[in-house]
C-alpha cells in the first residue's frame, strides 16, 4: 500500500469527502506522493543541505497515483524538498481514492449538491484501517520495528500538528513531548536497505527536525 493511501485512509472518515482531506493537510499528502516516489525509484534527494529534487528512473510510471504528480515534477527545475511539498494540486485526492475503491477499501456513494458536486467516499474494509493503526501503536511503543512506509506516516502527521487528534489511541499514555520525541526518534532511526529508503530516511528527519510541512489549518 502507497504512503499516500495509509495518510489518507488514517485523515478520513465515513462522513468526509476525500477533497476535505487534502484540503486541511494538503502539504503532508504532497510528502507522502513524493516518499512514495522516492521508494518507486523515481525521485532522489541531493546530498546537499538544499535537498534538491532529483529525478531518476525513465518511461512511463504505471501507477496513475504517482503518475500525476511525476509529470508535474518533471516540468520544474531546480526545485527543493520545501518547494516540491508546497506545489499546489500535486496530490490528487480522487486518483487516491479510485486506487482504494479499486481495492475494495471504499466505495463511492452519490453526488453532493443535488448530484452536480463531487461523489462522496465510504470506507468499507475497516480491517484495512486496524491493521494501519496496530502496527503504528507496535512501532511507538517498541512492539515491531516500523518500517519506511510507516516511519513516514508518523513523520508527516507529527509535522502537520495533528498527531494527538489521529493517532490519540496509539499514543496513550504518552504526554505530547513524550509523543513527538519517540516520532522523532523513529524518523533518525529509519531502516536503510537501498538508495530509495535512504532518500526517504532523510526526508522523513527533516520532516520531524525542521519546518519542511507547515502545519495544517484546520479540517474540512
Amino acid at each position: 500500500m502507497l504512503i499516500t493511501e495509509k495518510l489518507y485512509l488514517l485523515m478520513a472518515s465515513d462522513r468526509e469527502k476525500p477533497e476535505s482531506v487534502v484540503s486541511a493537510t494538503g502539504y503532508g499528502m504532497n510528502a507522502a506522493l513524493i516518499s512514495d516516489l522516492m521508494i518507486a525509484g523515481r525521485v532522489a534527494l541531493s546530498d546537499d543541505q538544499q535537498r534538491q529534487i532529483q529525478l531518476i528512473g525513465a518511461g512511463p510510471c504505471p501507477d496513475p497515483v504517482l503518475a500525476a504528480p511525476l509529470a508535474k515534477l518533471e516540468k520544474k527545475e531546480q526545485l527543493s524538498l520545501d518547494e516540491a511539498v508546497r506545489i499546489s494540486g500535486l496530490c490528487d485526492a480522487r486518483l487516491v481514492t479510485d486506487s482504494l475503491a479499486k481495492a475494495g477499501i471504499v466505495e463511492y456513494g452519490e453526488r453532493t449538491m443535488l448530484g452536480m458536486g463531487k461523489r462522496s467516499v465510504r470506507i468499507i474494509n475497516e480491517q484495512i484501517q486496524r491493521q494501519i493503526r496496530a502496527d503504528l501503536q507496535a512501532a511507538l511503543h517498541g512492539h515491531k520495528t516500523p518500517g519506511a512506509s510507516d516511519i513516514t506516516v508518523l513523520s508527516i502527521i507529527q509535522a502537520i500538528g495533528l498527531a494527538p487528534e489521529v493517532l490519540k489511541d496509539e499514543l496513550a499514555p504518552m504526554s505530547t513531548g513524550q509523543a513527538q520525541a519517540r516520532i522523532k526518534e523513529l524518523a533518525q532511526d529509519s531502516p536503510v536497505a537501498d538508495s530509495a529508503q535512504q532518500a526517504v530516511a532523510t526526508m522523513n528527519e527533516a520532516i520531524t527536525t525542521q519546518r519542511i510541512i507547515p502545519p495544517a489549518t484546520g479540517k474540512g
